[in-house]
């Protein structure tokens, strides 16, 4: 990364996404993380809902303060053809009062004119509870790309919005870190690392690169990614999520999956 400070370091939910909002808390602070990011809008059934539940925001408050933990990142926040806007508010403004700062975004409308009006309206909400609304591009999204992503950034005009650039993502749409010098800095916010295998574009399908993304990542250091290259492409103030859930660890608690995550991913930054 340029310059020489030292980013945020977080722990992504999809790493222990079976642990819940609250056994995600926990797990990271038992394993020794500092940051967390939690999914608190659910997007599959088994998530759990918090906002709008007073006792689960106040057990989770109360955790987040026990633990000292800091929240990162709040997922997911698809952008949909037919969306509800102003319903997201509760669940933004329990993010801001855990000091989150970005909310990510995945685009799965193919429609460019109105994903780009509905994006923007979802910026203009998170500004009001102080996040940051970031485009996630992935090759079996609407958004596949790089140049995708940053098309609806540009339209979209807002102040508190930016990329998150996934290592995985980025390579198996056909991207390599390189292309992240045709990118403001500024909108280089956050990035989920990974590793993965090496593969050519185009050999594998979208329900293959789907199941990959969700279940079958490896650990910082353990693949073939072009992970050096991705952090000194990145400013120094880019925050590092680690999103890596791994079939290989998929047996373990939540607490040593999490354990094994940041010692890999501190052997790496630490040979980087």
């Amino acid at each position: 990364m340029t310059g020489a400070s030292m980013p945020t370091l977080s722990i992504a939910a999809l790493t222990i996404l079976d642990a819940g909002p609250i056994g995600q808390i926990e797990a990271a602070a038992a394993s020794g993380w500092t940051s967390v990011g939690l999914r608190l809008n659910p997007l599959l059934a088994t998530d759990m809902a918090i906002a709008g539940h007073p006792g689960r925001e106040a057990e989770v408050g109360r955790l987040m303060a026990a633990t000292r933990m800091k929240a990162l990142e709040i997922g997911v926040f698809p952008i949909l053809p037919e969306m509800n806007i102003e319903a997201l508010a509760p669940v933004l403004a329990f993010s801001k009062g855990l000091g989150a700062r970005y909310a990510v975004c995945p685009v799965e409308d193919g429609d460019a004119a109105r994903r780009v009006d509905t994006f923007r309206s979802l910026a203009d909400l998170c500004a009001q509870h102080g996040l940051d609304a970031l485009v996630e591009f992935n090759p079996y999204s609407a958004c596949r790309t790089l140049a995708e992503a940053s098309a609806v950034l540009a339209a979209a005009d807002r102040a508190n919005t930016g990329y998150v650039i996934d290592a995985l993502h980025l390579s198996r749409s056909g991207g390599h870190p390189r292309d992240l010098a045709s990118v403001e800095p500024r909108l280089l916010k956050l990035v989920h690392l990974c590793d993965a295998p090496a593969f050519a574009p185009g050999t594998k399908s979208a329900d293959e690169l789907r199941k990959e993304s969700r279940t079958a990542r490896l650990l910082p250091g353990e693949g073939a990614l072009p992970l050096k290259e991705l952090l000194a492409a990145l400013p120094a103030d880019c925050a590092i999520s680690v999103e890596a859930p791994s079939a290989r660890l998929a047996g373990l608690s939540a607490t040593e999956r999490a354990r094994q995550t940041l010692a890999a991913t501190e052997r790496f930054l630490a040979r980087s």
